[in-house]
């Protein structure tokens, strides 16, 4: 697999079973989601710049990540060292654009059937822009994961499962920093370095 498949692997798979957890249902933004995080549905602008290890069957990949959010768009760039293998991919309005460089660009309204074609599975795509926030996505039902005794919590949703494993405080807000993630035969571990709220 090459470095440009590994990197929209990384950036699309989120998952990671917890075990010996306590689990609560809910539905939306519910009361399970403390005050304070349900704010973050409502923010419109954001920037995260990172760092993603992904490892997929015998393959395994670094990469940097630049994910910017605003309104109704979210625009990703994944590259490796000095900007080797970047991929840029955009995300509006359940149209997805993947351009790999060297003029090859795709897109689709039907993301996950894209995705599926490219990497031989789909992923829940508008899912992703809730999920890195912490929260899980509206009009989903979804289980909270705590582990008290690792430090670590997260949630199931769509299949999928993330483990939040650091925060740090931005603004108002109590954000990710440390999330692995495992699902469908992929290992990722995503490390924010940085995170920009924007007006």
């Amino acid at each position: 697999m090459n470095l440009r498949s590994l990197a929209l692997i990384g950036v699309i798979i989120f998952a990671f079973n917890l075990t010996g957890c306590a689990v609560l249902k809910g539905k939306e933004a519910s009361p399970q989601v403390p005050e304070i995080q349900q704010q973050l549905y409502s923010l419109q602008r954001w920037k995260l710049d990172g760092r993603i290890a992904v490892k997929y069957g015998d393959e395994g990949w670094n990469a940097n990540l630049t994910w910017e959010h605003e309104d109704r768009q979210d625009r990703l760039l994944i590259s490796g060292p000095f900007s080797q293998g970047a991929v840029s991919i955009i995300m509006q309005s359940g149209l997805i654009y993947i351009n790999e460089g060297n003029g090859v660009v795709t897109s689709s309204h039907e993301p996950d059937d894209l995705l599926k074609k490219r990497l031989g599975f789909s992923v829940p795509l508008p899912s992703l822009r809730y999920w890195v926030l912490g929260v899980p996505t509206p009009g989903f039902e979804y289980e909270s994961k705590i582990n008290a005794e690792a430090g670590v919590r997260g949630f199931e949703q769509q299949a999928w499962v993330l483990t939040f494993e650091n925060y740090e405080n931005v603004a108002s807000f109590i954000l990710p920093q440390k999330i692995t993630i495992q699902g469908n035969a992929v290992r990722l571990r995503l490390v924010v370095d940085e995170w920009v709220l924007k007006n």
